[in-house]
């Protein structure tokens, strides 16, 4: 085979790929007004959450809502069971805080080396922070008890 013949055969074998990747890319995550629950549930996947609002038109009833967090959308159908309308939905992710961090990072892994002499200077580490602190605190800038970091 000649490199002619395979630059030949390569759109024609690269075309079923396009093709394929194209139908799955506009199948997810595409929620048209007039789908019915089942149909938003086969092109989004089961929803993180499911609930009854109140009637957006105010005729009083409820209607159902389907909620993907991941996605950040929103479905609410109207009292004929058709996707009414569709919503963007911001939901706030917890940023933890430096006292969480620092009790979900993992102990670092034990160095035969480094680790003793980490136990054996920690006190003269730990007076140097004291000392600046005080002298900072002399000096009329804050006065507060310094943060020291575990010797490990």
């Amino acid at each position: 085979m000649t490199l002619r013949s395979i630059l030949r055969f390569l759109p024609i074998a690269i075309l079923p790929l396009m093709v394929a990747a194209c139908s799955t890319a506009n199948s997810q995550g595409d929620l048209r007004t007039g789908m019915t629950p089942d149909e938003t549930v086969a092109a989004m996947g089961q929803p993180d959450l499911t609930d009854n609002v109140a009637d957006p038109n105010h005729s009083g009833a409820s209607v159902l809502r389907y909620t993907w967090i991941d996605q950040g959308k929103s479905a609410i159908f109207g009292s004929d069971n058709k996707l009414a309308s569709v919503q963007n939905v911001d939901i706030a992710k917890k940023v933890p805080q430096q006292e969480d961090r620092a009790n979900l990072s993992p102990n670092p892994p034990f160095d035969p080396i480094n680790t003793p002499l980490n136990y054996l200077f920690f006190p003269v580490k730990a007076g140097f922070t004291y000392l600046g602190a005080g002298l900072n605190c002399v000096g009329g800038g804050e006065c507060r008890k310094p943060q020291i970091a575990p010797p490990s």
